[in-house]
């Protein structure tokens, strides 16, 4: 599988899932025109993609898919500007702008059909490559183009002005992300546009252009997954944060394990709530995991609590190694004298060697030094 078809097998799938993803709450009954314009332009974003892949079944009508496609290309750029217009204007500013892009690109897309057959391009297209270098020698297939990639470039440079402007008050931050990535596609659409126009006037003039081909494709390619990667990825970023979150946590959980657990068998009382279906629970807290790494940092300093009759009286210097040393000291004092502990012994001393937590977030930090150290320590 080639570079571009990747990518746009990429686009048309991410594409497609944020269509069907779009649609529930407009088939709920809520009025969103922002909510509209993104599914017309996930919709279009979908055929288009796909019919360049040749995914669509075959009809009858094969002529007219390429006329569709680029039909389908005008929507979707025209909708990207209605629903940046409505998150970057007050709405009743919005309205009124977006119902004037609307009859613009609808305007655009009927003139595009119209000299489409008026020019007769449609059994010629039926056997040239669509967006070739093909028949770009007819004056009449090169003043189509011309056309179509004005009106795309218009749309984009649109979308990079509505981008920028409403990039500075985007509320969340997937959603300034998003503005950027999708900024910079449309960018590269931009360039892609031009590229497409030189290479359509070159080949009117006699010269060969297919040294243009490879930016021509990435710049078109690059720009159209950017624009799916941004305007998606305020639906799917917030998942993968909190996903992300969720990893570090489970890793401070685990990583807190081996600590926890020669503090909770030297001092068994320790443990408030003991891991569902023994150690399988402890290895995968599948839910509550906030609550079990808040509980085990507090077994943990309770089990330091409970072993300072046992600490050495020697001050050593405040650091993780010193603690660790002090904790496997302390524990092998305390297996020696009496075995388990309860957790209300005590003595003066104190665990962390001084160190006093400022935080949860820092207590968690902090006894995961103390973690690898007791383990090194071995």
């Amino acid at each position: 599988m080639l570079p571009s078809q990747f990518i746009g097998w990429c686009c048309a799938v991410g594409a497609l899932a944020a269509f069907v993803y779009t649609i529930p709450p407009l088939l709920r009954g809520r009025r969103d025109p922002a909510a509209l314009a993104l599914c017309v332009h996930f919709l279009c974003s979908s055929l288009s993609f796909l019919e360049q892949l040749g995914a669509l079944p075959p009809t009858d009508q094969r002529h007219l898919t390429p006329l569709l496609t680029e039909v389908a290309v005008v929507g979707l750029t025209g909708s990207q500007t209605v629903f940046l217009m409505y998150w970057s204007h007050p709405p009743r500013t919005a309205r009124r702008r977006a119902r004037r892009r609307v009859v613009l690109f609808a305007g655009l897309a009927l003139a595009l059909v119209t000299l489409n057959f008026a020019l007769g391009l449609n059994g010629r297209r039926a056997v040239a490559e669509r967006l070739t270098l093909a028949d770009m020698h007819d004056p009449g297939y090169a003043a189509y183009l011309y056309v179509f990639f004005a009106i795309c470039a218009l749309g984009q440079l649109e979308t990079v002005r509505l981008s920028w402007r409403y990039m500075g008050i985007a509320p969340r931050a997937w959603l300034r992300w998003g503005m950027r990535a999708a900024m910079l596609g449309a960018l590269l659409s931009v360039v892609h546009c031009a590229i497409r126009c030189w290479e359509i006037t070159g080949t009117l003039s006699g010269h060969g252009m297919g040294v243009l081909h490879s930016p021509d494709w990435l710049t078109g390619d690059i720009g159209a997954a950017l624009k799916v990667f941004g305007w998606t990825v305020p639906a799917w970023g917030p998942s993968l944060g909190r996903a992300a979150r969720w990893i570090g946590k489970y890793r401070a959980y685990r990583r807190l394990r081996p600590l926890w657990l020669a503090l909770s068998r030297a001092v068994p009382d320790i443990v408030l709530d003991p891991p569902v279906l023994g150690g399988l629970g402890d290895i995968l807290p599948l839910r509550d995991l906030d609550y079990r790494l808040y509980r085990r940092v507090i077994e943990i300093r309770d089990g330091q609590h409970a072993l300072r009759p046992y600490l050495p009286k020697e001050t050593r210097s405040c650091d993780a190694e010193a603690e660790a040393r002090d904790l496997r000291i302390a524990l092998g004092a305390q297996r020696a004298a009496s075995g388990p502990l309860g957790p209300a012994a005590d003595a003066p001393g104190a665990a962390g060697r001084g160190r006093a937590p400022t935080g949860l977030t820092d207590d968690i930090v902090w006894l995961g030094r103390v973690s690898d150290a007791f383990v090194r320590a071995r």
